[in-house]
Parts: structure tokens; C-alpha cells; sequence
């Protein structure tokens, strides 16, 4: 609820002189329960533009204040009044007073809140599946994470796909995009990924790295191409390119991570880099916002029976890597309450680096072929594999598309491993 102060701003007024020592008190149930007390060179308090009650649109970023969420539960005869006046907030909501907005599903008796447990996603398949999101306009998201983890998929929800191909003249990456909204966590950095039709934004909303094991708040406000995205009170603006101003979800919102079976796969937007890796998040998320109503993520995942979520969230204090868990030579990182094993230095693979790989021998008249369902665009791709040869050259993997000249080619050249990436323009060579 916000209420507009001018043209006349409250004050309280203080006698003036030079140094006087100012009380405030803060009472409950009629009780004393604290002072406090302060000598600055004041002699009004003053509030020129706006004062909200219950919450504001980011809460996070006002000075001040430690506290990042709104508030949960009833309110009951709010009254402000100074020497010159007084208000009835509470009252003059009811009433619909011109002076008073009202933003969110306010509603004028007191409900039973459900409280906002974390809930912990425990292995990188896990998530949960939230309710459609019905946001055109405007739309706010907030909610507070907590992991170690360098990369993960936050949340994710996207609109119908349609074709924006122009007769023979709009390259094939252009074509079936749909409006999405995105929040991943990257290397340890915090994105945020948008496209309401006009095209992608994609901007680094944390300046430093947020996977250090405490609760980060992340808040994301938009008002049509316009808008902020704030992680731990630091805020990053953002302008769509311009075209609609209407963000258009149709599908279903994910968090933490992605359905296997996930029909729409080929349509997930190519800067959408953890989902094209299969990295999802694995952490504890809790106090849920969306458009200014609580989810009890909680609850959902009862409701889902999602494996690998549970009620909780507790930072073990044990290295798993100190048992040496992974096998076979595959080095060992620390997770949030799990250890990772990298087996691509051995022979070996699962998730201990237990299961010997499977060995395919070529006599050079030979080769295997792949025949993807569907076509997939993406920006990141993760390829690896061991040989062991005496030729000096030699095809080891080529992705082709006939619908462009994209390509990913890895090859030995006279006993050096080359790699080739042409992304339609010009190719890149590494060597």
C-alpha cells in the first residue's frame, strides 16, 4: 500500500536550538520494549514523496533498511498523525481514498499466511513446477537463494513459439523464438535473460560472485520494456529493445532446473546457457514473490512429491571430497552437501567415475552417425572424449545442419588436435 504525501509532506517538528537530544520509542500491547535515542542537528522529520506500508516495490533497495521482504500477515488500525494532522491508513484503504494505492491481492480481513520454508534442491535433476504466469504488463519476481555451486538454472518460463522467418532472407536461428524470462547462475555470477519478442537481453545482475553459502536476495521488477533486476540491494537497469511491452508466458514456470522430457527442448533460447548444459541448480531457495503473492515452494513439492526437494535447508559443515570419493583418478570438488566427481581425465564414467566407458575401435573405412530428432541452436556446448591413435590425421567429431552452414569440427592435423567452429559467418580455428 502506498501513500502519496505530497504536496503537503508530514513532519514532526522539534523546538530548534543547537544539538538536541531526540527520543523515539517503540511500544507493544502498550508495552515499553525499546528506545532509542539521537543527537543530530534536526528539526523535522520529513516525508516528501511516498511512504508504504506492508511492502514496497523494492524493498531491498531502501536506504536504511536491513530487511529485504515485505511483510507477511495483518494489519489493524494503522493510524499516522504529527503535530498538523492525522490518517487513518487503514481506513482510508477500505474507503479507496485517492491519496492510497493499492498494489498486489490486498485483501480486507485477516487470512492465516502460510510460512515460506526453504526447500533444498539436492542433485541438479531436481525442481519444481510453478503455475502458469500470467504477466503482460508489468511483473516482479523476488525470492532469496543460497549455494556454493558455481552454475545452476534458477528459474525459467517461456510463451508460444512463433515463426519470425521472412520469406528466404531471415537466417534459421531467427525462427520459432518465444517471449521467456530467466534467471541462471553462471560461473558464480548472477543473469538475467528476457525476450519479449523484440529480441534477447541478457545482463550480469551480480558484480561479484553470489554462490558463497549465504542467502542472496534477488529482486526483478518490470514495467513494460523497462525495468531492474537487484541481487543484495544492488540494482541494474534494463530497456528492452523496443517493440511490445507485453511479455508473453504461456507455458509453465520452472524452478531450480528443467523436465527431462521437457517437449519444448529444441525451443529453449540458445543464451539460456545452462539449460542447453543440463546445469541445474542445486541450493535452497525460499520466500517466493511472484507479482507481489507469495508460493510456498514448500508446499508445492509435498504436492508434487518432487524427488530430490526437500523441507529444509542446512549447510553441512563436512568435506565429502576428504573421503575421496571419486574413483579412478577423477578429481573431486566440493558442492552444496555433495561432493562432484570430473571424470573426463579417466577411462571412466558415473558419478564416482565407477563404470568403465565403453570403447569404440575404427579401421578408417569406418565412422558412427547421429541423427538428432530436431534442430537445436545454443550458444554453449560441452564436448569430451579420449583416443589414442598412431595416425597423425583424422576426423574425431563434425556436427552439420542442413538448414545452415553451422558447424563443430574436431580433427587431427598432422598429429595436432584442431578444432573448427563456424557459426555461419566465418570460422574459428584453435589449435
Amino acid at each position: 500500500m502506498i501513500i502519496r504525501s505530497n504536496p503537503v509532506p508530514p513532519t514532526f517538528l522539534f523546538p530548534s536550538g543547537d544539538f538536541h537530544l531526540h527520543q523515539v520509542t517503540i511500544s507493544v500491547d502498550g508495552l515499553l520494549t525499546t528506545t532509542g535515542y539521537t543527537q543530530e542537528d534536526y528539526t523535522m522529520l520529513g516525508s516528501d514523496d511516498f511512504f508504504y506500508i506492508g511492502g514496497s516495490p523494492n524493498t531491498a533497495d531502501l536506504p536504511g533498511s536491513p530487511v529485504s521482504n515485505n511483510f507477511m500477515g495483518c494489519l489493524k488500525d494503522v493510524v499516522y498523525k504529527n503535530n498538523d494532522f492525522k490518517l487513518e491508513l487503514s481506513r482510508l484503504a477500505v474507503e479507496r481514498d485517492p491519496k492510497i494505492s493499492l498494489h498486489g491481492d490486498l485483501v480486507f480481513r485477516c487470512e492465516d499466511v502460510a510460512a515460506l520454508d526453504p526447500v533444498t534442491f539436492e542433485t541438479p535433476e531436481s525442481f519444481l513446477t510453478l503455475p502458469r504466469w500470467q504477466t503482460k504488463r508489468t511483473s516482479s519476481v523476488s525470492f532469496d537463494f543460497r549455494t556454493t555451486e558455481p552454475s545452476g538454472l534458477l528459474l525459467f518460463s517461456q510463451g508460444q513459439a512463433t515463426s519470425t522467418s521472412q520469406g528466404n532472407t531471415t537466417p534459421p536461428r531467427s525462427k520459432n523464438r518465444s517471449d521467456y524470462l530467466a534467471l541462471e547462475l553462471m560461473e558464480g555470477f548472477l543473469y538475467l535473460l528476457m525476450d519479449m519478442g523484440s529480441g534477447p537481453v541478457k545482463i550480469r545482475a551480480s558484480n561479484k560472485k553470489v554462490n558463497d553459502g549465504e542467502w542472496c536476495h534477488v529482486d526483478f521488477q518490470r514495467e513494460g520494456r523497462r525495468g531492474s533486476i537487484s541481487v543484495n540491494s544492488r540494482s541494474v537497469p534494463f530497456l528492452s529493445p523496443e517493440g511490445s511491452e507485453v511479455l508473453d508466458l504461456e507455458g509453465e514456470m520452472f524452478l531450480a532446473g528443467l523436465p527431462d522430457s521437457n517437449p519444448e527442448v529444441s525451443l529453449l533460447p540458445p543464451e539460456l546457457w545452462t539449460a542447453q548444459l543440463g546445469l541445474g541448480f542445486v541450493g535452497c531457495v525460499r520466500d517466493l514473490f511472484i507479482d507481489g503473492r507469495s508460493r510456498d515452494v514448500r508446499r508445492l513439492a509435498e504436492l508434487q512429491s518432487a524427488p530430490g526437494v526437500s523441507s529444509f535447508c542446512t549447510r553441512e559443515q563436512q568435506r565429502r571430497c576428504s573421503s575421496t570419493p571419486c574413483r579412478n583418478g577423477g578429481q573431486c570438488t566440493e558442492g552444496w552437501n555433495r561432493h562432484r566427481c570430473d571424470c573426463s581425465g579417466t577411462g571412466f564414467l558415473g558419478h564416482d567415475c565407477q563404470d568403465e566407458a565403453a570403447v569404440i575401435s575404427f579401421d578408417g573405412s569406418m565412422f558412427l552417425k547421429t541423427s538428432l530428432p530436431v534442430s537445436l541452436q545454443s550458444e554453449a556446448e560441452d564436448v569430451s572424449l579420449r583416443f589414442m591413435t598412431p595416425r597423425a590425421f583424422g576426423l574425431l567429431v563434425s556436427t552439420s545442419s542442413r538448414e545452415s552452414a553451422d558447424t563443430l569440427r574436431l580433427e587431427l592435423d598432422a598429429a595436432r588436435v584442431k578444432l573448427t567452429l563456424n557459426l555461419g559467418e566465418q570460422a574459428s580455428r584453435s589449435q
